[in-house]
Order: C-alpha cells, then sequence, then structure tokens
C-alpha cells in the first residue's frame, strides 16, 4: 500500500481565533484555484465560539471531504464559552468535536448532540472553572493514546441498549465524570441527557437511512428510460411520433407512461437538489458523473411535460411552464461544454436515431401552431399579425439550423406529428411561392421522408 506523504496545512485557533481558523479554512476550501491533488487543509480548534446557523452546517456537512476538515476540541468547563453565545440554540455545529476532560475524552459529530452539550455547558453561569489548559489537556490524552487507557474505570454500563450504553459511556469521559464525583455538582441529570441524545442520534440513523442515493436507485432508473425506449418506437411503427401519441393520449400505452414519467421527474429533481448544495468543487465533480444521465433523460422526457403543458391550453412554456430541473441540467450540458470545447453536433450517420437535441423544441412547434392561428383569425390586429409573423420567421431559421446541424430526431417529419401539422399551415398561410431556406427543404418529400431519415443528406441542399 502506498501512503500518501505530501505536506498538509494545519490551520489552528484557541477562543476567537477558533471562528477565524474555520473561515480561513472554509475560503481554502472553496478556492477553485487550488489544486485538486494536494491534500485538503485540517482545521484545529480548542475552546473556539460556534460559527454559522443550521444553513451553514448543513452546506458544509453535504460534503464529507469538508466536515472530515473540522476539529473542535472543547472541554465542557471552559469558562470562555460560558462569556459568548448567550443565544446559543441560533447556531450550529460543524465537523467533529472532540469534548475533553481531566481524565478521558470522547468525540461527537451529530451537530445537535454537540449543540445540547455546549447549552448544557453555558447553563450555570454562577459555577467557577479554573481557565482551561488545552495544551495540558492534550499531552494527557496524547499519553493515554499510547497507554490505550481509554475507559473510565469502576462505572457500570452493562445497558442492554447498546446505543444507549455507548452514548453513557461517551458522555461520562466528556463530563470527565468519576465513581467518587456525584453528578450533582455539575447541576446535569445524566439519565435525561441520555435519553435526549439517544433521541437525537436515532434521527441522524433514521435520516441517514433514508437519505437519496442516486447510486441506488440508478438501475431502477435505466428501466424506465428502456420502457419510453420502447414506447418511443411503438409510437413510431403507428406513424406517429411519441410526443403526439402522449399528447393526445389515443392509446393505454400513453398512460402507462406517466407512472415512469413520474418516477423519473422525482428521481432527477433529487438528484439537481442534491448537486446544487453540494460544495463547488465536489458539485462539479457530481454533475460531471450524471451529465451523460441526465441531459439523455430531459431530452427524452421533458418532451412529455411540454405534451401534457400545452394538451392543458398552456403558453410559453419556457418562461412558464418548465420545471427548474430541466434548467439546471441544461446549463451543467453547457458548461461542460464550454470547459471542454465540445460540439453538441452529430453527422448524418447518427442520424435517424439520435433525441432532437433541444429539449424545448416542442415547445417552440405549439408556439408557432399558435402563431398561425393568430395569423389566420381574422379579428387579429395588423400589430398581432406582424408581430407573429417575426416569431414565425425566427422559429424557421431555428429549425432550419437544427436540420442543418442534424440534431432533430426524424420523428418529426412523420405525417400527424405536430411540427408536420404545424408546416401545412403555415405553407397555406404563405402560398406556394413563398421561398426559404427551410421551404425549400421542406418542398421535396425526398428530402426528409427519405434522405434526412437515412442519413444520407448533405447540406446545404442539392438542386
Amino acid at each position: 500500500m502506498q501512503i500518501d506523504s505530501s505536506p498538509r496545512l494545519i490551520v489552528t485557533g484557541r477562543g476567537l481565533g477558533g471562528p477565524i481558523a474555520s473561515l480561513f479554512t472554509l475560503s481554502l476550501l472553496g478556492n477553485k484555484n487550488s489544486s485538486e491533488k494536494k491534500k485538503p487543509p485540517l482545521c484545529i480548534t480548542f475552546g473556539s465560539p460556534l460559527v454559522g446557523n443550521k444553513k451553514f452546517q448543513e452546506a458544509i456537512s453535504r460534503s464529507s471531504t469538508w466536515s472530515s476538515c473540522f476539529l473542535h476540541v472543547v472541554s465542557i468547563k471552559d469558562p470562555f464559552l460560558k462569556r459568548l453565545n448567550p443565544d446559543i440554540k441560533d447556531y450550529m455545529p460543524f465537523g467533529t468535536f472532540l469534548f475533553c476532560s481531566d481524565i478521558s475524552s470522547t468525540c461527537f459529530e451529530n451537530p445537535k448532540s454537540v449543540l445540547e452539550l455546549l447549552v448544557i455547558s453555558i447553563k450555570d453561569q454562577n459555577q467557577a472553572f479554573p481557565s482551561i489548559d488545552y495544551g495540558n489537556i492534550v499531552g494527557n490524552l496524547y499519553i493515554k493514546a499510547i497507554c490505550k487507557d481509554f475507559t473510565p474505570r469502576g462505572q457500570d454500563f452493562t445497558d442492554s441498549n447498546s446505543l444507549r450504553a455507548s452514548i453513557r459511556l461517551q458522555l461520562w469521559a466528556a463530563l470527565g465524570l468519576t465513581p467518587d464525583m456525584q453528578q450533582q455538582h455539575l447541576n446535569i441529570d445524566i439519565n435525561a441527557l441520555v435519553t435526549k441524545l439517544e433521541k437525537l442520534e436515532k434521527e441522524v440513523i433514521f435520516q441517514k437511512g433514508n437519505k437519496f442515493d442516486p447510486s441506488k436507485k440508478l438501475n431502477v432508473m435505466k428501466i424506465e428510460m428502456a420502457k419510453l425506449e420502447w414506447y418511443k418506437k411503438y409510437s413510431k411503427n403507428n406513424k406517429i411520433g411519441y410526443y403526439d401519441s402522449f399528447k393526445r393520449g389515443i392509446s393505454t400505452s400513453d398512460l402507462d407512461v406517466v407512472q415512469c414519467q413520474k418516477t423519473l421527474r422525482n428521481y432527477w429533481i433529487d438528484m439537481v437538489a442534491e448537486a446544487e448544495l453540494k460544495p463547488q468543487t465536489e458539485g462539479a465533480a457530481f454533475r460531471t458523473r450524471w451529465l451523460f444521465g441526465g441531459t439523455n433523460y430531459r431530452r427524452m422526457f421533458e418532451p412529455l411535460d411540454i405534451a401534457e403543458y400545452y394538451a392543458n391550453g398552456g403558453k410559453d412554456y419556457e418562461a412558464k411552464g418548465r420545471s427548474r430541473h430541466y434548467i439546471v441540467l441544461q446549463e451543467w450540458l453547457e458548461e461542460d461544454k464550454k470547459e471542454k470545447s465540445n460540439s453538441n453536433s452529430t453527422n448524418k450517420k447518427d442520424v435517424e436515431s439520435i433525441l432532437t437535441f433541444d429539449s424545448c423544441f416542442w415547445a417552440h412547434v405549439e408556439e408557432a401552431i399558435l402563431s398561425c392561428k393568430v395569423l389566420k383569425d381574422e379579428q387579429s390586429s395588423v400589430t398581432e399579425k406582424e408581430e407573429e409573423t417575426g416569431k414565425l420567421l425566427e422559429f424557421e431559421k431555428y429549425v432550419y439550423g437544427l436540420l442543418t446541424k442534424y440534431e432533430v430526431s426524424s420523428e418529426i417529419f412523420l405525417r400527424q406529428s405536430s411540427y408536420m401539422i404545424w408546416w401545412n399551415q403555415y405553407k397555406a398561410i404563405k402560398g406556394t411561392s413563398y421561398n426559404s431556406a427551410l421551404a425549400d427543404f421542406m418542398s421535396n418529400p425526398d428530402h426528409y421522408n427519405v434522405l434526412y431519415i437515412k442519413g444520407t443528406y448533405n447540406f446545404p441542399p442539392q438542386a
């Protein structure tokens, strides 16, 4: 086994220097320019006041790497802690807390348990304790570690509840209680405290068991994606694309896809939320790991959301109806393209099997259909018609641009598709003499019925 012997920066602070050390360490961890190969810094504080609220703690705890960089050494008898943080419950601990006494020590990581012990430490403001010499405490701990002497002697920890027994053992170590010391000296009800900490630890165990884990559900999600692949092929065999089949709900298969749609939507909403809560560096790595799956999901399933939206009379999907998780998934892809200078364009050999690259394509089609309705409506004003005509010209350019880069699925050319419905309406409005790049392409059925679908067509069109 190869041991990493590279140096590690240690940041430390005592008392008020503790928060400064913690914040400085966070600034180092959040520095994008720092080398990922370097060991992360280690922050060790002594008798430090708390820093940050619950959201601050959650942001750090989302990263196991960040959370492991903080070790806070405290003594429940430290008078410095008693003079600070009168509203201590407005704060939330993060990292690992090493509670030390003259005779032993113990670690707590559950922030609520740590907070409970710190609240106890400042309850009795009238009880005087001498200043804590952390150097002496750490020195004693070092000696005890060498001698492997950790367990307080003479205590009965024969509790049938192993968790409760462990908590009781930790409390005796943290409080520095010995067999001949009465707990009343510290004005602490040990049994009540053990019961409270046991409840807090069980909450953490339950939360960990129910924590969203993308890897655990990944195989299930692959099955759901495979179901849609089958549905796409089934719809295409029926001469209608899966977008329009789902929108019209013309078969029982369309209804079966609804549950698949909900399952995957919930999964990716949770996935995006998980990624956004992670620190920058780990969040970037997380996004890269799931980028391919997220992009395929968005391109395959967002059309179903668009179909529902417009089937229910919606307008302007991108501004008013688009789920935020689709927006974020698209941003991930755009960020990745910038960093890697990737091109999303495909080539003619891949055209038949591709997904339409722009997952909002069908929303643009629906808006174009609505624009045609305005142009055909005799009650529409000249201004309204001019505005919609401009939108349709932009839509033409948009579609033709996708065609030239082979970024649309061949399904859009099926006779029953919403795109072909739009084109026939638009062609009737413009007349047979209308000329444009898209009109030239669409004027020859072979271009889209045979050549484009087979992936043998070259742009610009040949006469």
